[in-house]
């Protein structure tokens, strides 16, 4: 069985998601007595190359066209290597950009996809199980995907990176120019600087809601997140209040986060939001509403007045340090 893994690089690294994703290709290649290349939409690398096998790659791929701001460039020779190597599954990282290139590929060779799983096991058959929450998190479904080859993209932060090393050869695939017409044109970035973690990769997340009052409140929850060294989150009904920007949206149409521990402060819990962190490991509810609805999924809660724990929870941290 010939598994792959799209690789996210990060400078000269891998993403940590990225190898959480060759740690689960890598289970699954051992159960199926297969191998398992990594695809990296870079320049080669040395640094990456040991990187990926590392976590258990056989093989690493370096592709010729690529632009991580254009995903039909990179999809276009992610498709070209599945269809030479007649390639069975294909695990990815879950971003917005990945999953533009999952499904451009996936159209490309006729394959199968999901997105945002959770696990992934083989059948009998060797057929990939996944396992996604459906219905706002409400409900696990287990789905098989039978034609191939498959993409499959991984929740952040599911899967924990394990050690499996191998010395990883280079392949060189041969790659025809990109005849990929871009529909998009960029004409400027402006990348985004933040000493705070990433929202889908950080291990604590404080995240603020309507029940902190007003936009020059938001200064709490980001001062507790900043005593944490955390990333600092949003409800859906303060972003749509134009209180902070769309990028710290938490929820079902904002970004699905795996944190640690997840601190919700004055967001009363509706099902969008609850199904953007149903995956978190312990979630902290502060509110002073005993019947609001993120107490039900809460492993810890405070029924209080936020603007008197918050910053007593700062002090305490401030004090700690």
């Amino acid at each position: 069985m010939k598994i792959f893994t799209y690789i996210e690089p990060e400078n000269e690294n891998i993403s940590k998601n990225s190898a959480g994703c060759l740690t689960l290709g890598r289970q699954l290649a051992d159960l199926a007595n297969g191998s398992l290349t990594a695809i990296v939409p870079a320049q080669e690398s040395s640094t990456m190359q040991n990187e990926c096998g590392r976590y258990g790659a056989d093989r690493v791929a370096f592709t010729k066209n690529y632009d991580k701001y254009i995903p039909e460039v990179t999809a276009s020779d992610v498709a070209n290597i599945l269809l030479q190597e007649n390639g069975d599954i294909l695990i990815l990282p879950d971003r917005p950009a990945i999953r533009d290139i999952a499904a451009i590929a996936c159209e490309t060779v006729s394959g199968s996809i999901a997105v945002d799983c959770l696990q992934v096991n083989l059948d009998s058959e060797n057929s990939p199980i996944v396992r996604r929450a459906m219905y706002g998190g409400k409900a696990l479904a287990d789905l098989k995907l039978i034609k191939k080859p498959v993409f499959i993209t991984i929740r952040a932060n599911i899967i924990p990176p394990q050690e499996n090393i191998r010395s990883a050869e280079t392949i060189n695939f041969p790659s025809p120019p990109s005849a990929v017409t871009p529909k998009i044109k960029i004409n400027e970035i402006r990348p985004v600087t933040s000493k705070r973690p990433a929202l889908t990769d950080a291990k604590i997340i404080v995240a603020g809601g309507r029940g902190i009052g007003a936009p020059e409140n938001f200064h709490l929850i980001e001062e507790l997140a900043d005593a944490l060294g955390a990333a600092v989150g949003a409800s859906r009904s303060v972003v749509d209040a134009g209180w902070v920007p769309q990028t710290l949206q938490v929820g079902q149409t904002g970004k699905t986060v795996s944190p640690d521990l997840y601190i919700a402060c004055g967001i009363s819990g509706a099902m969008q939001h609850i199904a953007g962190i149903s995956s978190a490991k312990y979630i902290v509810a502060i509110n002073n509403d005993p019947d609001a609805p993120i107490f039900k999924i809460a492993n810890y809660g405070i029924v209080a007045n936020l603007f008197e724990i918050i910053p007593e929870m700062i002090k305490l941290l401030r004090n700690i340090k």
